[in-house]
């Protein structure tokens, strides 16, 4: 369990740092943009489509790091009227559920890379939109495995509070 969540933390410094790096390169891109644009009538044609991108590479990233930090949506009114004991399992289930879906996504995201695959279109710079995609099924990848995670922890606690409880 250690070493799971020893990984899970190097996983989210990684995220960060690329967090951090993205959106400082989407606030200089956006600023020269707008230099550019009104004080010499030009601008990176590339530029939009290209912070169009980053902003998604950043939903995915900062998704993954709120699935990590448990700081996700949740709906979470019935649980607040449970017991301990049948509020770790509502937990559990819903991690596992969370889990199940972020398999379901991942599976959808694979089958549209491979659509703007084979479509061969360009995003920027010359790189192809499936490349700029890809963060799509690794985003939801990394929520999986965060739920997967989670799902672990839970049982772990369920079982805790079981042994107490006898």
């Amino acid at each position: 369990m250690k070493r799971l969540r020893a990984v899970n933390d190097g996983i989210e410094k990684a995220e960060s740092l690329l967090l951090v790096i993205i959106v400082v390169l989407m606030i200089a891109l956006s600023f020269s943009q707008v230099v550019l644009r009104n004080f010499f009538s030009w601008g990176f044609s590339w530029g939009d489509v290209g912070l169009r991108n980053m902003v998604l590479w950043v939903g995915f990233i900062g998704a993954s790091v709120a699935t990590k930090q448990d700081r996700h949506i949740t709906i979470d009114a019935l649980t607040k009227f449970l017991s301990p004991a049948w509020k770790a399992i509502a937990n559990c289930l819903t991690s596992f559920f969370s889990f199940a879906l972020s398999l379901v996504f991942i599976y959808a995201s694979v089958a549209f890379i491979r659509t703007e695959y084979q479509a061969g279109g360009i995003a920027f710079l010359g790189i192809p939109f499936w490349e700029v995609q890809l963060i799509i099924p690794v985003g939801f990848g990394l929520m999986g495995l965060r739920f997967l995670i989670k799902v672990i922890e839970d049982i772990d606690c369920l079982r805790t509070r079981l042994k107490n409880s006898s």
